[in-house]
Parts: C-alpha cells; sequence; structure tokens
C-alpha cells in the first residue's frame, strides 16, 4: 500500500491515480475527504488529515510500503511568514515519516533546491530535503520539478483581454516547463518500481526547454492570435502588481526572488537531459489540451 499526501493537489492525484491504474492499494491523504471523493470511487482509501498534524499523519503512514510527501507547491498569497508554513509542514511530515516506520519516501522539491538561499519558496523546499533525508534508515528520493506549466494558465485573462502574456522572465531563458500530471505519474512509478537506496536527486525538466517568447508563439498558434506578444516585466513592477494584488510583503519579495534566480540562471537544471529526467508531454499538447480551451470558453460574470 502507497500514501500520497496532497491528494486533492495536481501532482498528488496524479501519483495516486497512476498507481490505481497499475493496480496498487492507495491511501490518499489530503485536508478534505470529500475533494478526494472521485479518488474513492476509483478505489482509493481515504483520509482526510491535518497536514500539521503530525500525528494523524503517523496514522495514516503505518503500514506503507512508500509515501509520496508533498509541502503545498504553490504559495499561499496573503500568508505573512510562508517559509515558517513550509517548516512547519516539513516538521510535521518527517515526524510522521519517523515515528511510523515508514522506510521509503517520494518527495516533491524544486528545480533550484541545491541552494539554501536567494531561489525565494524554493528554500523552504531546500531545507524540507535537508530534514527529511536525515531521518535513520529511510530512502528518499527527491523529484526537484521544472517550472510548472499550469502557471501559464494565470495568465488567461491578460491574455484574451489584452493580447499579451507578462511575467519577469527573460523571453529567451530556456525553462524546463513540466505538467504537474507528468510529475505526479513520475512520483508513482518511482514509488512501484524505483530502486534507488539512501538520499537522491532526480530532475524532472519536462519534454524540451522553452522560452517564454516560444511558449507565446505556440500559444498564439493554438488559439489563432496572431497579435498575442509576450511582455518581459520590471521586478519592481512585478513585486508591485503582486502587492496591489493583496499578496503579502514576504511572498512577493519570494516572488520577484524567483525571477531574478531564473533570469541570471542562478537557478537552473543540473542534470543532464536523459530519458529520465525527461518527461512525455509536449508545451504544443499542454497548450491545446489545457490552455487553448479554457482561453476559448466564455467568461463568467
Amino acid at each position: 500500500m502507497f500514501v500520497i499526501t496532497g491528494a486533492g493537489g495536481r501532482t498528488g492525484r496524479a501519483a495516486a491515480l497512476y498507481l490505481l491504474a497499475a493496480g496498487y492499494r492507495v491511501r490518499a491523504v489530503g485536508r478534505s475527504a470529500q475533494r478526494l471523493a472521485d479518488l474513492a470511487t476509483r478505489g482509493a482509501e481515504v483520509w482526510g488529515t491535518d497536514p500539521m498534524d503530525p500525528a494523524a499523519l503517523t496514522s495514516a503512514f503505518r503500514g506503507a510500503e512508500g509515501i509520496y510527501a508533498v509541502i503545498q507547491p504553490n504559495y499561499i498569497p496573503d500568508h505573512p511568514d510562508f517559509g515558517a508554513f513550509q517548516d512547519q509542514a516539513a516538521a510535521s511530515l518527517t515526524k510522521a515519516v519517523t515515528e511510523s516506520g515508514v522506510t521509503r519516501v517520494v518527495g516533491l522539491s524544486s528545480w533550484g533546491a541545491r541552494h539554501p538561499k536567494g531561489t525565494g519558496p524554493v528554500m523552504g523546499l531546500h531545507r524540507f530535503e535537508r530534514r527529511l533525508s536525515t531521518v535513520p534508515g529511510v530512502d528518499a528520493l527527491w523529484l526537484r520539478a521544472g517550472y510548472f506549466a499550469e502557471n501559464l494558465l494565470d495568465h488567461i485573462d491578460t491574455a484574451r483581454a489584452h493580447h499579451r502574456i507578462s511575467a519577469p522572465f527573460d523571453p529567451d531563458i530556456p525553462l524546463p516547463f513540466v505538467t504537474t500530471s507528468d510529475i505526479g505519474a513520475r512520483a508513482g512509478e518511482e514509488l512501484a518500481t524505483g530502486t534507488w537506496h539512501g538520499t537522491e536527486v532526480l530532475e524532472l525538466q519536462g519534454e524540451r526547454d522553452v522560452s517564454m517568447r516560444e511558449v507565446v508563439g505556440v500559444i498564439a498558434n493554438a488559439v489563432r492570435a496572431d497579435s498575442l506578444t509576450y511582455e518581459q516585466t520590471s521586478l519592481a513592477d512585478f513585486h508591485a502588481e503582486l502587492r496591489s494584488k493583496g499578496v503579502s510583503v514576504d511572498v512577493a519579495d519570494m516572488m520577484a526572488e524567483v525571477g531574478e534566480a531564473v533570469n541570471s540562471r542562478y537557478t537552473r537544471t543540473e542534470q543532464p537531459r536523459t530519458a529520465r529526467t525527461s518527461t512525455p508531454t509536449s508545451i504544443e499538447r499542454f497548450i491545446e489540451e489545457e490552455f487553448a480551451p479554457r482561453y476559448r470558453a466564455p467568461r463568467r460574470g
């Protein structure tokens, strides 16, 4: 039996679906059992559990052959100290792994997590890796995922209304776009068949590196919007825009730091691109299947 934390999220759900389809027993753990109802209909054992409650997580982990350990990958916009939130979640997961006797963990991390500072919210994942990897007798595989392709979905309204996509990234910097479904499927595959020992790191770099300029060209072609352009926002303007939307100073500072780290190549992939570090879904397929239908859908309200 495998335990999937964060099963109500994108990568967790994908990991659970992969394992269920392969015939494995799955215990799906998330904040809300109601959000996991579709996994229950597919045969998963569903646990509604507070991820900050190590005792509850320990109970959920007992008897597991392995777990997929996830700290909420997306920042909480108005959180006054997101790093502290990450550390609390990491401590809860680590204590549960220690006390439950689980010996195999696949953990969700991020490209750039080798750095202890200068990477925004990825710093919390660096600390998570270091904390959990110290548990005696645990084999831990850290999936350092590239840039989530799903982040592009946040640009749909601006693309439709203003014919542009704006972000703080240099338009020609190659980015390892990877889909959350591919990340989750790889997590499930590694839990079921992986043969790593000790602590290992595996980068997931997507199908290929793609710059923001190229991405916008793919989107323009898919939605037939020749006037669509990419606009690089200055880090100062990006920070100000986040603050205007109610994002806390702490989180806005972190997200601006992400832009600086990527543009300077401080955050970059480290492992060679191979069949194992690559994932199957191309940016063209993601845009056609996920971005374009939402772009074409009638606006609500």
